[in-house]
């Protein structure tokens, strides 16, 4: 279908407030209905993250206006365009741009997007590969970036993973073993050693050396580290850096504190930064270049780790995703499976 009428309806999850409580439900609605755009896609694939689940379950002000579709990334194909940039029938991947917080995102069929918040799907990736890295890969690319920036480079010593389990580990841990770094994943769950090995994972430590004696600074054992977790994990990776070593703070998932002190910064240089998926466009174009190219992980290896789940069963999954039930990467997938 290469039309749609500004009648025609479809479903979304829509979140509203009322009370001054979340509420999200499926509903449908017509393409008119959706907030301003030039391009109008129909939706192929909406990724679920971490910020997507607390958004619709009400755990986070996320969301800054009501009523809104949730989703802060999607893939689809090109239904109409205003602009000269876009073509119907191209694919296109959205992610940032305040999708799905100020403006409608993917967790409906059609999506209505602003032309400058939209880009072609990158040479050297299908569809479907382009949903499976999506704002996981590209945070993990972005920190990767910004190591070697620093210095990092295949000689330095291991790069830490912590939550290796979930999504942006398990992409972090394949985008390393591409570009040939030696990879420790960081685990609660040892059962999915195995896993984490075939990605690419050279070690995998126990999250329970969180619950030994902790020294003022631990030995040191990672060149950089990317941090999924937050909390004493994070305290934790600051006291085990080697010297001049780097992290990146990605997630939060046990927490927005933590305690530290200065001793790994002036002891052994350690550097730290945040990474935020909603970069400018000159370093989305170069990164998302790299994961279509030398970046880009074996999918092969990704594949079974990759979960296809429907719309309405998106508000369960969220649910086990915040209580830690979850693991690899979860994707909304419209009209089956397409590539």
């Amino acid at each position: 279908m290469n039309t749609l009428t500004l009648s025609a309806s479809f479903e979304v999850l829509r979140s509203h407030l009322i009370d001054g409580q979340v509420q999200s439900a499926l509903e449908r609605m017509r393409p008119d209905d959706l907030s301003p755009g030039e391009v109008l896609v129909r939706n192929l694939h909406a990724g679920v993250n971490y910020k997507d689940c607390l958004s619709i379950l009400g755990k986070a002000k996320i969301i800054s206006d009501f009523p809104r579709v949730a989703g802060i990334e999607a893939v689809g194909t090109v239904i109409e365009s205003s602009s000269p940039s876009f073509h119907p029938g191209e694919t296109v991947l959205v992610h940032g741009h305040e999708t799905g917080i100020r403006f409608d995102g993917g967790f409906a069929e059609i999506l209505r997007v602003p032309a400058a918040h939209l880009q072609q799907v990158p040479p050297g990736l299908t569809p479907l590969e382009c949903a499976v890295l999506g704002v996981p890969a590209f945070t993990a690319a972005m920190a990767l970036e910004r190591f070697e920036e620093l210095g990092l480079t295949r000689e330095s010593g291991p790069v830490a993973v912590s939550g290796a389990s979930g999504a942006v580990g398990t992409m972090a841990i394949a985008i390393l073993a591409k570009a040939g770094y030696e990879v420790a994943a960081i685990t609660r769950n040892l059962a999915h050693a195995p896993v984490l090995q075939s990605l690419g994972a050279t070690e995998v430590i126990d999250a329970a050396v969180l619950d030994q004696p902790q020294r003022a600074l631990e030995k040191a054992r990672f060149a950089a580290a990317i941090d999924n977790v937050g909390g004493p994990m994070l305290s934790w990776l600051m006291r085990s850096m080697q010297d001049s070593g780097a992290i990146a703070v990605i997630g939060n998932a046990a927490g927005n504190t933590f305690e530290g002190s200065g001793l790994p910064f002036f002891m052994r240089r350690l550097q730290m930064f945040g990474v935020n998926a909603n970069a400018p466009w000159p370093q989305r174009q170069c990164l998302w270049e790299r994961l279509g190219s030398t970046w880009k992980p074996d999918m092969e290896k990704l594949t079974p780790h990759v979960h296809h789940i429907s719309l309405n069963q998106l508000m369960d999954y969220a649910g086990q995703q915040l209580r830690g039930n979850t693991s690899g990467r979860t994707l909304v997938s419209f009209q089956g499976r397409r590539s």
